[in-house]
């Protein structure tokens, strides 16, 4: 089931762009001659979505794979997010960048059952809410000016980019568990949440869709640790680092 749901995500997110796609060069056609813009663009806004593969390799997660039927890659999950950037000079960018990453694994008990010999079940989430400032540099020119009212596109741009930022978290259990001292069987939820502070490293390609819009494909690491509740006490602080790869569409203006 917790695999459809992520299936249907992504397919949504995909189905989402295209649509971006097929509609985009309608508004386009108002912004200057074919293949180039009437003045260099200064702001570009874009929708992006991807997957992100979580390190979660700190003690509440190494406890909740050794006790529970959860693996490595369970903490994985989709991407949706936006960036909105503005032109610093001709080869830098300033952005501001939101998005949001969710994972829910249902699980048992790896070696206990209940009186009944019936799995011990549970729920376990992970979302993850991050939001970055940074720059980006970009290694060639972006485009070029041809006299005083044009300016044209070049087709790929690669660049390098980081930023720092805070992440909103939160950890969430639910379900059946066991106190391993009476071994009694009980329902509870076990939450931990707060915000931390972030920081991102990222390489990508812009390439330009016609003259206004662009497609870009992205990979970014990002570093954080958020501690964990009442719920959770006796363990460090919780891994968040992970990796991200994320296409994008934008329109430049």
């Amino acid at each position: 089931m917790i695999r459809n749901i992520r299936d249907f995500v992504w397919a949504s997110t995909v189905v989402a762009m295209a649509g971006m796609a097929l509609a985009l060069p309608e508004t386009a056609h108002a912004q200057g001659g074919d293949g180039f813009l009437f003045k260099t663009p200064s702001v570009s806004i874009k929708f992006e979505t991807g997957y992100g593969f979580q390190r979660a390799s700190s003690e509440i997660f190494d406890f909740t794979r050794d006790q529970l039927t959860v693996g490595r890659r369970d903490f994985d999950s989709p991407y949706v997010g936006g960036e909105i950037a503005f032109r610093a000079a001709d080869r830098w960018d300033l952005f501001l960048s939101v998005g949001h990453q969710s994972s829910s694994v249902a699980s048992e008990f790896r070696d206990w059952v209940d009186a009944d010999d019936l799995p011990i079940e549970q729920i376990t989430e992970l979302r993850l809410i991050p939001a970055v400032m940074g720059a980006k540099y970009y290694l060639k020119e972006r485009g070029r000016a041809v006299g005083q009212f044009a300016w044209i596109p070049t087709t790929m741009a690669p660049f390098v980019g980081g930023g720092v930022g805070v992440m909103s978290y939160r950890f969430e259990q639910t379900g059946d568990f066991i106190d391993f001292e009476t071994l009694d069987v009980f329902p509870d939820r076990f939450t931990s949440e707060g915000t931390t502070f972030l920081a991102r490293a990222s390489a990508g390609v812009d390439i330009s869709l016609g003259k206004q819009f662009l497609f870009t494909a992205e990979g970014r690491y990002g570093w954080a640790s958020g501690d964990l509740g009442l719920d959770f006490s006796g363990f460090d602080a919780m891994d968040l680092d992970g990796f991200q790869l994320v296409g994008g569409l934008a329109v430049r203006f």
